[in-house]
């Protein structure tokens, strides 16, 4: 029978009375403080587990990668979310093997750095067994690929359109300007041009590849970040933009994937920016436990508190961005294109302040 949770905060109680399996960690060893009588009875054990850490409570489950999960979500302050996730319970003498939903949701003080997690989970082994899910062959989903490719396409391809028709404008207007310069906008046209092509096979290609077969390479992002963010000022006519960079380390992903989400988001840093005189977009990268954490920030014009929450969604903007062309399918295609690669991405940002992005990519 299991024993009564004495002398618990009023916190943890009214966490106890929620209907979904909670627990808190609250230090950088990942030490339980805290788990409902739901998760308690979910990981077939008792509340003397409080005040231990999750790695020497569950050697199986820091095998099976979870510890290591947890200490990248409080290092990055990334939220991690998994569906249909297998994971081997230990009751007395056997192992059971279950599958969850779960999330781990970094919770942080006023100075933005992370004092807790928040651990919610539901059992979904009966639906994994009613429908027989196949892990290992998923399959795509035509309605949603098509979707896709439509946004991908009528979004992304917009941008070097733009850039072509702006350096063919710009030569129009100056027929007189000096050779070395025409030079520059001819390559800028003929680059744009190969981008769009790029794009097309690109969204198709990443489309309609099921997840477990894209192929994954170490990119070399300090290559190619400088001239995507040289490309968003022009595009959006903000040379006054500085741009600061620290380390961009290399990430293991598909490299059409990784094109459309930092162009997408750099463009949107850039975007929402450029009304500000003192513009400035600092991007770098930090190597964390089991992956590279990249963090893309910006002092423009921010995202109301009450939006962030829903901001991913299928054509919805910021209340405060009407001002600023778009029809909100960036973020959505770029929270899609996470999916796909197993990456997680955190949103940050105040309005009037300026928002920072931080995406996490597994090695």
């Amino acid at each position: 029978m299991r024993k009564p949770q004495k002398d618990v905060p009023i916190f943890f109680e009214a966490l106890n009375q929620m209907p979904i399996a909670t627990a808190i960690y609250d230090n950088s060893n990942l030490n339980i403080a805290f788990a409902n009588s739901r998760m308690l009875s979910m990981w077939r054990t008792e509340n003397e587990i409080f005040g231990h850490s999750f790695a020497e409570v569950f050697p199986i489950f820091t095998r099976e990668g979870f510890t290591d999960i947890l200490r990248n979500v409080w290092e990055s302050g990334v939220t991690y979310k998994a569906f249909d996730t297998p994971a081997t319970i230990t009751d007395r003498d056997f192992k059971i093997k279950r599958y969850f939903d779960f999330e781990y949701k970094p919770l942080f003080d006023k100075r933005g750095r992370t004092y807790s997690i928040l651990h919610t989970a539901t059992d979904v082994t009966h639906k994994i067994h009613t429908e027989k899910k196949d892990q290992e062959n998923p399959t795509i989903n035509p309605a949603t690929n098509l979707r896709m490719i439509s946004y991908t396409l009528s979004h992304d391809a917009k941008n070097p359109l733009a850039l072509a028709k702006l350096g063919i404008g710009v030569l129009k207007e100056h027929l007189d300007m000096q050779s070395n310069r025409r030079v520059e906008l001819y390559n800028v046209i003929d680059q744009s041009l190969e981008n769009i092509a790029d794009i097309i096979d690109k969204t198709v290609e990443l489309s309609l590849t099921p997840s477990h077969r894209l192929k994954k390479h170490n990119i070399r992002l300090d290559l190619t970040l400088p001239n995507w963010c040289r490309e968003a000022k022009l595009l959006y006519r903000s040379p006054h933009t500085e741009l600061i960079f620290g380390d961009l380390f290399s990430v293991n992903s598909d490299p059409n994937g990784i094109y459309q989400i930092f162009t997408n988001l750099i463009n949107n840093a850039i975007k929402y920016s450029s009304a500000n005189k003192n513009a400035q977009v600092h991007i770098y990268s930090e190597k964390v436990t089991n992956g590279v954490l990249y963090i893309i920030r910006d002092n423009g014009i921010g995202i109301p508190q009450y939006e962030l929450e829903n901001i991913r969604m299928e054509r919805l903007r910021g209340s405060n961005s009407t001002d600023y062309q778009g029809k909100g399918i960036g973020l959505f295609i770029v929270q899609e294109l996470l999916e796909r690669l197993k990456a997680q991405m955190a949103i940050f940002s105040q309005e009037n302040l300026g928002t920072e992005i931080r995406l996490f990519f597994p090695n």
